[in-house]
């Protein structure tokens, strides 16, 4: 059986955001201050904060939800993600205080407006991916992160050590371009394209989770992710953090590109009649392990600065947890097909609690643990609670 039409565009589209992500960071390396790089990424992770709790999975809500007409799938998920956008204000404020930035205000301002663009682009993914064509799909991933740069390139050439504020506005200039495509909704006609498409889409497939329950999953995932870089610094230092997170981005790209490739793809085209998952798990795993053996042979043969000598005794551990993650992506869309999506958010809150507890587990108990003994214990940990998750979801009916 073949992949679905959409997933090569999808797949290149995600790499190239990737790249200019990483060429991003690199502009910021370059030619900004290390003090508005600083401002700039606390202000930006607020943003994401609050956006992702403001969206509480809408997207995936969004693509799940065929038999609703797209345009009405839109609306509701943008009304409900602009009301929790609302409600988290006071929850954003604290974030600001806590960050002792100056001219608070100010930054509050810049995060409403980088959260509230960022809603709208996460919202536009999957609209085109239910309406518009291959390539619109494309563009609509690849550009936001290219606009970006070219911004901060523009501004740090011409303006060296430029202010954060040239950071912000480039990245509020990709999430506006992105957010750009929720024009789509204008002339979407979702009959029309499912006919043109062929497409039956599945009799059982839907998001029959509560906002409530959207929003738990969210929280769950938002916490253990924060929780993950505070505890790993607090019981292991800013260093070993810092190869933790470099890590996790780096091997964490090829799950989120068989989500993003796959099975948000087979979601928004309804149909179950391709590769099973566990070909697709199989590619991203080898995939995970490459990339783990190119950091390794990075270190060895000196390509990095001596001080990330340390990063090397995290790659195992961490590969055979992102391996794992490409199990659980290639099989994320089979909940929502078989109409059992509450079952599997209160199974990935489990893991998650799982998760926290072998993470805060040495701070809580007083044990030390070293850096390397308490990756392997959440990598392993991670990878078995994955797996299991990942058996369960194709185990339901």
């Amino acid at each position: 059986m073949k992949l679905p039409r959409a997933s090569l565009p999808i797949a290149l589209a995600s790499a190239a955001s990737l790249g200019a992500q990483v060429a991003f960071s690199l502009v910021m390396l370059r030619w900004f201050a290390p003090q508005a790089v600083g401002e700039f990424s606390v202000i930006s992770q607020i943003a994401f904060f609050w956006m992702t709790l403001a969206l509480a999975q809408s997207p995936l809500t969004l693509l799940a939800d065929v038999h609703r007409p797209a345009v009405q799938a839109l609306r509701s998920a943008l009304r409900g993600s602009l009301l929790r956008w609302l409600l988290l204000l006071p929850l954003a404020w604290l974030g600001v205080e806590l960050s002792a930035l100056a001219q608070p205000a100010q930054v509050l301002a810049w995060a409403a407006l980088l959260a509230l663009l960022q809603l709208g682009w996460y919202l536009a993914q999957p609209l085109t991916l239910r309406s518009a064509s291959s390539r619109s799909t494309a563009w609509g991933r690849a550009l936001p992160p290219l606009v970006a740069l070219a911004v901060a390139g523009s501004v740090g050439a011409v303006w060296p050590q430029a202010a954060s504020t040239s950071l912000l506005l480039a990245a509020a200039s990709g999430y506006g371009v992105g957010a750009l495509w929720l024009l789509q909704a204008r002339k979407l006609d979702l009959v029309a394209a499912t006919a043109e498409a062929g497409v039956a889409p599945a009799a059982t497939q839907a998001d029959n989770r509560s906002a409530l329950l959207r929003l738990a999953h969210t929280s769950a995932d938002a916490l253990t992710g924060v929780a993950l870089v505070l505890v790993w610094q607090r019981s292991h230092g800013a260093a070993q953090a810092g190869y933790l997170a470099v890590l996790l981005r780096v091997l964490g790209f090829v799950p989120t590109l068989i989500h993003a490739a796959w099975a948000q793809v087979l979601l928004a085209q309804g149909t179950r009649r391709h590769l099973s998952p566990l070909w697709i798990a199989l590619g991203g795993a080898l995939a995970t392990a490459a990339l783990g053996l190119i950091c390794v042979l990075a270190v060895q043969l000196g390509w990095l600065a001596a001080s990330w000598t340390g990063l090397a005794p995290y790659v195992l551990p961490l590969v055979l947890w992102q391996a794992s993650a490409c199990l659980l992506a290639a099989c994320s869309h089979l909940p929502f097909q078989r109409g059992r999506a509450s079952a599997f958010s209160f199974a990935a809150i489990g893991f998650d609690t799982l998760q926290l507890v072998v993470l805060c587990a040495p701070l809580v108990i007083g044990y030390g643990l070293d850096a390397s003994t308490h990756a392997w214990w959440i990598g392993a940990v991670s990878a078995a609670g994955l797996m299991a998750l990942s058996a369960m979801l194709m185990r339901l009916k």
